[in-house]
């Protein structure tokens, strides 16, 4: 673990990457679902 001294750790790039994308597909589909379940 001594050479990530000049870089980004993978499960850090994986984090901060995975956790807005996450975020943004439950959205999508809580929306989508919830929209559907309105109209009908």
């Amino acid at each position: 673990m001594a050479d990530t001294t000049g870089r980004i750790p993978l499960w850090i790039i994986g984090t901060v990457t995975g956790i807005p994308v996450i975020g943004l597909v439950g959205i999508f589909l809580y929306g989508s679902y919830s929209g559907l379940g309105s109209s009908l």
